[in-house]
């Protein structure tokens, strides 16, 4: 597979959106789905959640389905090689092309409790700055009433080693826990552009909560708990590639 593909330009909006994810660990790429183009991956959607047995939703449950399941949904694998959500991985990696790791849905059907405040990260390890990053296209709205992702800006740079401090510590499940956490409200369109450390939660569910989400991360050094959480779904990946549609191949790749 040749991965020597070109980095593609931002406009100023998403630069805007980079400093942001940077800055704070969450970023929002605001309307990148009209309203037409939201209505054949909400099909999707929920067609692959029948398909995989998953029902209309179960109240108080959260389903997911990751994996090649997903990829025989077009308008659904398509956003995970949309070229904006790619710019700004790339912008944000420092990776020419970033390796699509993991991609998956999330149904949450209320009336849901909501997820406890945590870090994607590891909880007593530093890692090397911006290994990851996560996207998620929300495809209904989330308000401060129902289902808003709230978190605490900046304490994504907490979890990262820093050469000038060799003493520096992870933070606790305490300190995430009494954290100073603010909401995100979004609209069904809208691109959460998050970094994994930054602590997070979400408020409960009121109505229903869909989105398609994806984790890249870099090429190169990861922690060493992430190494050994991706050890097997590089192992699965090594082989054809056939059954990836063409545009999402290069970031599917292994190498």
């Amino acid at each position: 597979m040749d991965l020597n593909l070109q980095v593609m330009d931002l406009s100023s909006e998403d630069e805007a959106v980079v400093a942001t994810a940077k800055r704070d660990g969450i970023a929002v790429l605001s309307t990148l789905l009209t309203a037409s183009e939201l209505e054949p991956i909400r099909t999707e959607f929920d067609q692959l959640h029948l398909d995989m047995g998953k029902g209309p939703g179960t109240p108080g449950v959260r389903d997911s389905i990751s994996g090649d399941a997903v990829l025989a949904y077009p308008h659904l694998v398509a956003l995970y090689s949309h070229p904006r959500i790619i710019a700004v991985a790339q912008a944000i990696l420092q990776e020419p092309v970033p390796w699509a790791w993991q991609i998956k849905t999330n149904r949450y059907t209320p009336e849901h409790v909501g997820v406890r405040r945590h870090t994607d990260g590891v909880v007593g390890e530093l890692s090397p700055p911006f290994p990851r990053l996560s996207m998620a296209v929300f495809l209904d709205d989330i308000d401060a009433v129902s289902g808003a992702l709230t978190y605490v800006p900046g304490s994504h740079l907490w979890h990262f080693a820093a050469a000038d401090q060799p003493d520096k510590q992870s933070p606790t499940q305490e300190q995430i826990d009494t954290g100073d956490y603010i909401p995100v409200a979004l609209r069904a369109g809208d691109v959460v552009i998050r970094v994994p450390e930054v602590w997070h939660a979400v408020i409960p569910i009121h109505h229903m909560r869909r989105y398609v989400t994806a984790s890249y991360m870099t090429r190169g050094e990861l922690s060493a708990q992430m190494t050994e959480r991706i050890v097997a779904e590089r192992e699965r990946r090594v082989g054809s590639l056939d059954h990836v549609p063409e545009d999402l191949r290069p970031y599917y790749a292994v190498d």
